[in-house]
């Protein structure tokens, strides 16, 4: 709960009912970080490339249409063609969420101590949210139950017979491509949050010549589509002192410029809401901007950073559209690999493997709602 409950408390004390408090003071605040999901998940629906290649059923969409026009019919212009009318959608999308937000302050953590409890909903809009996100988390125990029962069957749909053998064929494959994708994708993680937490604390907190480009390039990594940024790499490193073509260093490349967006917007929705007058104190007892980072903004924001590390790590373990045309013998990934079984129709081991993946991000994410947690009090200590 980032916002200050103080706030709440002031309003209750004036009399304001319920729909009053949530027009005027929560929905306002919560603006910055709702404008900043819509725009990712869009734009993340718009470049997905895996789902409707395994399940679009022969209907054409943009990311599928430039892979196959690129593999398939050779057609680099036609490739083009499509990947500007998807930049341009996903530009449009940015522009709108920038107009949206404006330039309204969203301040809510100042340094001043603030107690309370956050206030309580109604029991039967509590009830009601319970069942939505009950209806929600039945469905998606519904898909990750059918990939677990797929994993222990020899044919799915046809032969429900109980078997290991579909873990056993990971021993000498799968397994080891996993651990180099989860190598692969830890290096590139710390890097990307990093990067994308000090660009949005730089444009924010900082004028200079060319901050709204640095904001927009390094956003525009993310409206790119996957394909289209894949054969870009390919392209861009494939002679001369830059030939990575083939080495792990293109994907860990590919995956830190594709994830940093997500530390960016996630640095610049918790930045919003922290008041420049605690660094200001902080530069008045003669810190420096690396012990203000450190002592004062991090720990305030540490929920953001670890969500941009988190999310840059399981992007890059998922990432199939940007890393298609970059793997190679030596550096196969998992998503690539369960995506070459699926079409193949080996269910089972894809199954298996899939399996495997969600643990391993499963471990990853579920600690973050105890890491992420701000320690009580931590807003007075930085007064």
């Amino acid at each position: 709960h980032a916002m200050d409950v103080s706030l709440e408390e002031a309003a209750q004390t004036l009399r304001a009912d319920r729909w009053t408090l949530f027009r005027t003071i929560l929905w306002p605040l919560m603006r910055p970080g709702l404008a900043n999901a819509l725009l990712l998940v869009m734009i993340e629906s718009l470049a997905d490339f895996g789902n409707p290649l395994l399940l679009g059923g022969g209907v054409p969409f943009l990311p599928t249409e430039i892979f196959y026009a690129i593999e398939g019919r050779f057609d680099q212009q036609e490739a083009a063609t499509y990947g500007l009318v998807l930049l341009a959608i996903t530009l449009t999308i940015f522009f709108l969420q920038r107009y949206w937000l404006g330039r309204r302050s969203y301040v809510t953590v100042t340094g001043k101590p603030s107690g309370g409890r956050p206030m309580p909903l109604p029991l039967g809009a509590d009830l009601a949210l319970t069942g939505v996100f009950l209806a929600f988390a039945a469905v998606a125990a519904l898909l990750y139950g059918a990939i677990f029962f797929g994993s222990f069957v020899k044919l799915w749909g046809i032969d429900h017979t109980f078997t290991l053998q579909n873990y056993r064929d990971l021993l000498s494959n799968g397994i080891p491509v996993l651990l180099d994708t989860m190598r692969l994708s830890a290096l590139a993680a710390f890097p990307s949050a990093g990067l994308g937490f000090l660009i949005a604390y730089l444009t924010l907190r900082h004028r200079f010549v060319g901050r709204t480009a640095l904001e927009f390039s390094a956003m525009l990594s993310y409206a790119i589509p996957g394909t289209v940024m894949g054969i870009g790499y390919i392209l861009a490193f494939n002679t001369g002192a830059l030939h990575l073509t083939g080495t792990a260093a293109i994907i860990v490349l590919a995956f830190i410029f594709r994830g940093m967006p997500v530390g960016i917007r996630s640095g610049v929705a918790a930045l919003t809401q922290l008041a420049p007058s605690l660094e200001e104190a902080s530069a008045t007892l003669k810190a420096g901007t690396a012990t203000t980072l450190r002592r004062v903004v991090v720990p305030l924001i540490r929920s953001a950073i670890l969500t941009g590390l988190i999310y840059s790590f399981v992007r890059a373990m998922t990432a199939v559209s940007q890393v298609i045309f970059l793997v190679s013998p030596g550096h196969d990934l998992v998503t690539v690999l369960i995506l070459s079984w699926a079409e193949y129709g080996t269910i089972g081991r894809g199954a298996a493997l899939s399996t495997l993946l969600i643990l391993v991000l499963a471990a990853c994410i579920l600690p973050t709602h105890w890491l992420g947690r701000r320690p009580a009090g931590v807003v007075a200590a930085a007064n």
